[in-house]
């Protein structure tokens, strides 16, 4: 008997340590969390949402870490004692209905998080295409983490695929009796995006991991009905406990709250990223201003002077360029040699401002990117690497023809800089398939 009751009380432990523990992880108790909430707008909807449902609480650096998750543990441990303490009742009733409640929050949380990756993949705008600067990089000067996001850019039916799957587990959830179907998709799923992190090195295991987490509360409670049945073969009914929310003061607003839920994260956030699909100058991960009209392409360096000294080409000279893309926004990659990414730290994933946007050259090495802004016929060249604080140009632009532009102008050193590029007539094969089909090119599976 008494083994029984510590055994019960050992239950109810952990079940305070599983809702303060989720709740602290939850609950966001810091001000950038509220200044994303309450700068919200339809321009950065979807960048907004996506930041506002994945964050999770930091307290050792810009990121959420191990230490953060070790300190709420232990937080949720002491708090979990003092209320099992002060909670003098005896009635299970009381603990199924903390366990109900936990579920409900967790149900609603997971699928909104399910519903904003989703929509994010159904319109494969969650990774970019690729750029002509990543084409035209070697295979090796990408880091792991950035070789995992340009391979989901190639294959957008896959992504297509991965949204899928999300938005139909997204809405099992919103059902009670159709949650635990939901979870053994969710489970498997992220359980892979979680190695991917892993494998790749990823910034968002801990987003994993705190999504698997969601899902154990509601996978937990119907497991071992689940056993009895697939593995012990036998007649397995339902759990038969329920709510009465005629009991509850606040059963009123349900409705009112799943229909919010459903508008916000369904509806607006379908709106959002199918318009944004439709529109594909409004990329969430490149710059949005435009570049100088009909310029895009590659170019190789005919000529290369700096303060009246022609360098040739040499494949060890690292001042001379190689090579110079020209991007369709306001981006400008430069090829030089011993050009390696200094800056390993993941791309800062979906930010609103251009400035802040660094996926393109994040991860990346054997160009430098330079971002411009364009003033008559010249044009302001600014690295926004950090490792490269005083990598500037300003360039006055000639372009004689179609297939040629001058660049004459100074760094920030004040040496004075000329550059004569021809543009290659280079076809991409990403590009050809998704202008006329893979069989329109003649290739077959």
């Amino acid at each position: 008997m008494a083994l029984f009751f510590q055994k019960h009380k050992l239950e109810k432990y952990l079940l305070r340590v599983s809702i303060l523990f989720i709740l602290l992880l939850s609950l966001p108790l810091q001000p950038e969390f509220y200044k994303t909430l309450f700068t919200i707008s339809w321009q950065y909807f979807i960048v907004d949402v996506f930041k506002l449902v994945t964050f999770l609480p930091h307290y050792f650096g810009e990121q959420n870490s191990i230490q953060d998750w070790l300190l709420i543990l232990i937080i949720a441990l002491a708090g979990a004692a003092i209320w099992l303490k002060r909670d003098n009742t005896d009635s299970d009733v009381r603990e199924q209905l903390y366990y109900y409640y936990l579920r409900i929050f967790v149900r609603f949380k997971l699928a909104a998080i399910l519903f904003v990756a989703g929509f994010l993949k159904l319109f494969p705008i969650f990774v970019p295409e690729l750029s002509l600067s990543h084409l035209n990089t070697a295979y090796g000067y990408f880091a792991d983490w950035k070789h995992l996001l340009l391979s989901l850019s190639a294959a957008p039916a896959y992504l297509v695929f991965l949204g899928i799957v999300e938005l139909v587990a997204a809405l099992l959830l919103l059902f009670r009796k159709t949650a635990f179907l939901s979870v053994i998709f969710v489970i498997p799923f992220y359980g892979n995006a979680f190695l991917a992190d892993l494998a790749y090195q990823g910034p968002t295991y801990f987003v994993s991991t705190y999504i698997i987490l969601l899902t154990l509360p509601i996978f937990l409670y119907d497991v071992q009905r689940l056993g009895s049945l697939i593995v012990s073969l036998k007649e397995t009914l339902p759990a038969s406990w329920k709510l009465d929310w005629k009991t509850v003061r606040w059963s009123k607003w349900r409705i009112v709250l799943k229909v919010g839920f459903v508008f916000v994260f369904v509806v607006l956030v379908a709106v959002r990223s199918y318009s944004i699909y439709q529109h594909p100058e409004q990329s969430l991960h490149y710059p949005n201003e435009a570049g100088l009209p009909a310029i895009e392409g590659k170019y190789l360096v005919d000529t290369f002077i700096v303060n009246g000294d022609t360098l040739a080409f040499s494949p060890t000279d690292s001042v001379r360029w190689k090579d110079v893309v020209f991007e369709r926004w306001n981006t400008i990659s430069v090829r030089k040699v011993n050009t390696v990414f200094k800056d390993i730290a993941p791309a800062a994933f979906l930010e609103r401002e251009d400035q802040q946007r660094d996926y393109e050259f994040t991860q990346t090495g054997d160009r430098l990117y330079y971002r411009y802004t364009i003033s008559g016929d010249t044009i302001a060249l600014r690295n926004p690497n950090k490792n490269y604080p005083n990598d500037n140009y300003r360039f006055k632009v000639e372009r004689p023809d179609s297939l040629h532009v001058n660049l004459v102008g100074v760094n920030a050193r004040g040496n004075t800089v000329k550059a004569s590029l021809s543009k290659v007539d280079k076809k991409y094969l990403l590009y050809e398939v998704k202008k006329i089909g893979r069989r329109g090119l003649g290739y077959k599976l």
